[in-house]
């Protein structure tokens, strides 16, 4: 998977070479209200509301096309029913917080002189960066050894931005699925409980180079 994120980069540089490539950069954030899908999901399972948020560079090919890659912090997980050692089911919070890159294809559609919708779609590769279930019935944290440190996954959604003159600002609404289980098997068993969620994120975005 890290051969793969490589590859993409150096496909995202090969295009920035383009002398008629328009090249922007920026940062965002907002909010993922994280949820998880799955045979194994916990019992009782909804929304864990956190932070998204990041940095992001991108090419326009053409007019309409183009590519951007992002770096960003995601807060995923869920709420729901935790197991713990005395036996008890408590209510819990299982965070999942992990360093993202979206590698995301985009098609843009011009709205007047200042305003530009898109649609954006691509893969997801995650690095897992925390791991733990917040009991408060126990008023305890424990780690979830279980968890796996790599998440491939896709993103999908649309955006808008409003175009001042040094300047964009921007705003997007996204869906996220992870496509591989966020847990290692369990005594041979393999575990089905995969991240979703819904990002909402707001920045500014800058253009790069020659106008």
């Amino acid at each position: 998977m890290r051969t793969m994120v490589g590859m993409l980069c150096v496909a995202m540089l090969v295009v920035a070479t383009g002398a008629d490539a328009k090249k922007y950069a920026g940062v965002k954030g907002g909010v993922n209200m994280g949820d998880f899908s799955g045979d194994d999901t916990p019992g009782n399972s909804s929304t864990r509301t956190g932070f998204s948020g990041g940095a992001f560079y991108g090419i326009g090919i053409n007019d309409q096309f183009g590519v951007r890659g992002e770096l960003n912090y995601v807060q995923k997980g869920a709420e729901g029913a935790v197991q713990t050692e005395d036996g008890d089911t408590h209510d819990g919070t299982y965070k999942l917080d992990y360093v993202e890159i979206p590698v995301l294809f985009l098609a843009d559609f011009p709205a007047g002189e200042k305003f530009a919708f898109s649609i954006f779609a691509g893969p997801t590769f995650a690095f897992n960066t925390t791991a733990e279930v917040e009991v408060p019935a126990h008023n305890e944290t424990e780690k979830l050894d279980n968890v796996k440190g790599f998440e491939f996954g896709a993103a999908v959604g649309g955006g808008i931005e409003y175009m001042l003159s040094s300047f964009s600002i921007i705003a997007d609404l996204r869906y996220s699925l992870g496509a591989s289980s966020v847990s290692d098997d369990v005594d041979g068993v393999s575990i089905d409980v995969k991240n979703t969620g819904i990002g909402i994120m707001a920045g500014v975005k800058f253009p790069l180079g020659a106008k």
